[in-house]
């Protein structure tokens, strides 16, 4: 039996998480308390947790807080945040997340019922994906690269793309633990990069924002949230906005823009990679340079077979060791449309090298 505690300073939000997951077989919510500093108490008396569900505003001692005393004292339980929509909120979420929280989920707001669904379903389903991850506080680094695929057609003997001067893009998808996996690829571009970025990292709408401005500050090249309208540039690394569907189209002498919309979700996902990667097929961009990075699903794999049918695709997956989760890099494996898998700290560096 699977033990888990849950911590919120709302009786009624403790009652709610410990409902929805009492009905998960096999696990158990074994605590409930009201703040930081009673999980402190737990843990130092030995408690032993599969997973914690954890609040980010409480009295006493913080989410935050909670978890940089986890790091310190090297405890590695898989925690998943529910967070507001406080804009403060959102700021210590993803802090949150660089301290080595798997994932969040918004509390449902006063919007209805549907609201309330939705937020169980996401608790179940991110609760169990904490139950099944192999975890790792801090990711991994080491590994070696290996050859995951045949190589790409479009390459000269050395196994490098070349000729990449012009009608260059770089794609990344990630998920669950992508905000702290971005922070190992994202700083490592140089501000002469010779190609836009755009990344489409499931989050939703507001935490993007967020997200953006966090990678801004650690990064060389700029980096921004997409807006609807605005033409790509080189060297501008886009944050696809969270609760819009992101494309790029033609834009005639001035290039290419990108376009935000509404769209239904595909496959539950909004933004969702493999939308992005489809428009794609449709732009005069024949090297598209993509990573797959650490996140639940397969979102992405079938956007890169059809672009790998048209175009000059170079695909790099990150390996299961320094994934949070394993499963859309290891889709875009067993699919075939990864070129080569490597620890996230080597991916950033392996991006550059295709495009300059």
């Amino acid at each position: 039996m699977k033990k888990i505690l849950v911590v919120d300073d709302s009786a009624v939000m403790r009652k709610l998480l410990s409902d929805i997951i009492k009905k998960e077989p096999n696990v158990s919510v074994v605590d409930t308390v009201e703040n930081g500093s009673l999980v402190v108490q737990l843990l130092r008396k030995k408690q032993m947790y599969d997973l914690i569900v954890l609040d980010i505003k409480m009295p006493e001692l913080d989410g935050v807080s909670v978890l940089e005393f986890m790091n310190r004292n090297n405890y590695k339980i898989p925690t998943l945040i529910v967070s507001s929509e406080a804009s403060k909120s959102k700021a210590e979420t993803l802090r949150a997340l660089e301290l080595g929280a798997y994932d969040f989920v918004k509390k449902p707001g006063a919007s209805g019922e549907a609201t309330v669904t939705e937020f169980c379903e996401q608790i179940r389903e991110k609760v169990q994906c904490g139950l099944k991850m192999t975890w790792a506080v801090n990711f991994v680094t080491g590994d070696k690269a290996y050859a995951a695929a045949p190589v790409a057609r479009h390459r000269d003997g050395k196994g490098v793309l070349r000729g990449m001067q012009g009608g260059n893009i770089i794609f990344i998808a990630s998920s669950t633990g992508g905000p702290k996996a971005l922070q190992s690829v994202i700083p490592v571009f140089p501000e002469n990069l010779g190609c836009p970025v755009v990344v489409v990292q499931h989050m939703p709408e507001g935490f993007t924002a967020s997200l953006a401005a966090r990678l801004n500050e650690l990064s060389r090249c700029r980096v921004k949230e997409a807006e609807h309208e605005e033409i790509l540039e080189n060297g501008v690394v886009y944050i696809a906005k969270g609760g819009h569907q992101l494309r790029v189209k033609a834009a005639g002498a001035k290039g290419y823009r990108l376009t935000l919309d509404r769209d239904e979700p595909r496959n539950g996902l909004r933004p969702c990679a493999d939308v992005f990667l489809e428009s794609l097929l449709d732009t005069g961009y024949q090297r598209v340079i993509c990573a797959v990075l650490t996140g639940m699903g397969s979102d992405g794999t079938s956007g890169l077979l059809q672009l790998k049918e048209v175009k000059q695709v170079y695909a790099v997956g990150q390996n299961q060791k320094s994934c949070v989760v394993y499963g859309m890099p290891r889709a875009a494996v067993q699919a075939g449309v990864v070129d080569v898998v490597v620890d996230l700290a080597d991916v950033g560096n392996m991006l550059t090298k295709m495009v300059m």
